[in-house]
């Protein structure tokens, strides 16, 4: 069996409430109590706000990143989850998250990162 460095889980969360998702300090907000909520250690922070409407942002943890993108227009948010942390709930903080966008429906999909073999290949 393949092991990896880390997953990248990429969320796309569907029918979001638009004038919660426009505010960078609610996004800021929520996503560093979701940090939280996972046990995950968060080093920086940067938010930026697009005119007219839309957020972006990472936070950088000590496990890796979360990554967020706001389409308010849309109703529609992106979010990367990548960690090297195997212990983490990560259910659990989707679920909180969907209920704190007020979104409708979310979908998920996880790509493992950094195969050990194949980092064995390549050493010198």
């Amino acid at each position: 069996m393949d092991t990896f460095l880390g997953h990248q889980t990429t969320v796309d969360f569907y029918g979001c409430k638009s004038d919660k998702i426009s505010s960078c300090q609610f996004i800021e907000d929520t996503l560093l109590k979701a940090a939280r909520i996972l046990n995950l250690t968060v080093v920086n922070t940067t938010i930026h706000s697009f005119s007219p409407i839309g957020v972006s942002g990472v936070i950088v943890i000590e496990e890796s990143h979360i990554a967020i993108h706001t389409w308010p227009e849309h109703n529609y948010i992106a979010i990367d989850f990548f960690t090297c942390n195997k212990s983490y709930n990560l259910k659990k903080g989707l679920e909180w998250l969907k209920e704190e966008f007020k979104a409708e429906r979310l979908s998920q999909e996880v790509i493992k990162r950094g195969s050990l073999k194949n980092i064995e290949d390549f050493k010198v």
